[in-house]
């Protein structure tokens, strides 16, 4: 069955959002002002899900997408839209959860966007199929595999170790079997991180370890699940990031900002906000990011519940003889409470995308003049900020930054005050 649709604006998973006789449909790949012709697919969430089959008008933000593969490739969902338009969507998308969690006229920038090229961290799902391996990322709303060619989003560096996993991997991958490489750029080269269900041999380990030479590797690890602690095959040189001119190594698969741009504007939104603080603790403070770059004028003490990420920012932190300290703690289930906060002058968090829901309760508490906020999630960094204000700070400036290119994620970092 085929509709004649009318898109009138882009919903929060980035499809486009039409309304007909009191029903609503989501299209993907459409623009707003498409006039359209699309086929039904399915049913979801209150409305139906529709695919294009005849764009009759385009709308005016439609723009030819920079990728081959855009619409195959699972990867993006928004190379179709304008960059302008896509930047104010995702700056509207901040306003709108703020909106709908009672916080409203707020001072939004303009969205910092990170340019093509910059992605330094992402997984790939290999695949073992008959005739060889493919590698790329699953299909749009599938779990099959497509088999990259190019890419316009990740770093160089990332995309020209694709063709050669497909020569290392066949006699490395069981039979229909499906693997997930994880991999970031470092200063010494590439690092990998492969988790598969295979037991590891000495033919096996020897392949690893000439490719991680051939390839002027950092690192390559492996796991047989997510759930195990990696093993390093290999080791070239150290896997280190440098921030704030600070040599920190990272753990194996550990978490980095998406690109280096997008850190680099957290940082300094953090460190503007921060200037006058001379004590700050950094929570949810991963590898350092903001720690280092906030040291530079204030002792910081960061807090993060992965010991090896600890480890490895104190003993930088250490060797540059900077005023950091650090504790391992989970803040989900012991965040610090309001008797601790109340040993410092400024405060940042970062945490995941389910937000930091009970240590923002006791931040709200606390008596700390100055709170930054960062957030990879619209909704639960709205629901953090509401919990602060409740609590008496009051909201200034917050900076979109958009580290995910055409995907609908966005990140955020806004400054408090306490009144």
């Amino acid at each position: 069955m085929a509709v004649e649709l009318v898109i009138d604006h882009i919903g929060a998973s980035g499809d486009g959002v039409a309304e007909m006789d009191g029903k609503r449909f989501y299209v993907p790949f459409s623009v707003p002002g498409d006039q359209l012709r699309a086929s039904i697919i399915e049913e979801r969430g209150g409305g139906t899900v529709a695919a294009i089959e005849e764009i009759i008008t385009p709308g005016p933000e439609r723009i030819k997408p920079v990728c081959r593969h855009f619409g195959t490739c699972g990867g993006c969902s928004l190379q179709h839209l304008a960059p302008a338009f896509t930047a104010n969507w995702k700056r509207q998308r901040i306003i709108d959860c703020l909106s709908l969690a009672g916080v409203e006229n707020v001072e939004i920038l303009e969205t910092i966007t990170s340019p093509l090229g910059s992605r330094r961290r992402v997984e790939f799902i290999a695949s073992k199929r008959k005739k060889g391996v493919m590698i790329g990322f699953h299909l749009r709303r599938s779990h099959q595999t497509f088999d990259i060619g190019d890419c316009p989003v990740i770093d160089a560096t990332l995309l020209a170790l694709v063709k050669p996993l497909r020569a290392l991997l066949p006699p490395l991958l069981p039979r229909n079997s499906e693997a997930k490489i994880m991999a970031t750029v470092t200063e010494n080269g590439p690092d990998l991180l492969i988790t598969a269900e295979k037991e590891l041999d000495l033919e096996t380990r020897e392949a690893l370890a000439a490719f991680t030479d051939t390839q002027k590797l950092a690192r390559i690890a492996w796991r047989q699940s997510a759930k195990e602690v990696p093993e390093v095959i290999a080791a070239r040189l150290p896997a280190e990031v440098q921030l704030n001119k600070v040599p920190v190594a990272l753990p194996p698969g550990s978490f980095l900002q998406a690109s280096k741009a997008g850190e680099t504007a957290l940082a300094d939104f953090a460190c503007d906000a921060l200037i006058e603080a001379r004590n700050i603790t950094d929570l949810f403070a991963g590898v350092g990011s903001l720690t280092f770059p906030l040291a530079v004028h204030a002792r910081v003490h960061a807090v993060e519940g992965d010991a090896e990420l600890m480890n490895g920012l104190q003993a930088a932190a250490n060797r540059a003889i900077l005023p950091i300290t650090s504790e391992t703690r989970d803040l989900f289930h012991r965040p610090l409470l309001t008797e601790e906060l109340n040993a410092f002058d400024g405060l940042v968090f970062d945490p995941p995308r389910a937000g930091a829901k009970a240590q923002a309760e006791e931040i709200a508490k606390s008596d700390i003049p100055t709170v930054v906020a960062i957030s990879c999630n619209p909704v639960t960094f709205a629901r953090d900020v509401k919990t602060l204000m409740d609590g008496g700070y009051s909201l200034g400036k917050v900076l979109p930054v958009d580290q995910f290119l055409f995907s609908p994620h966005i990140e955020m970092a806004a400054v408090l005050k306490r009144d």
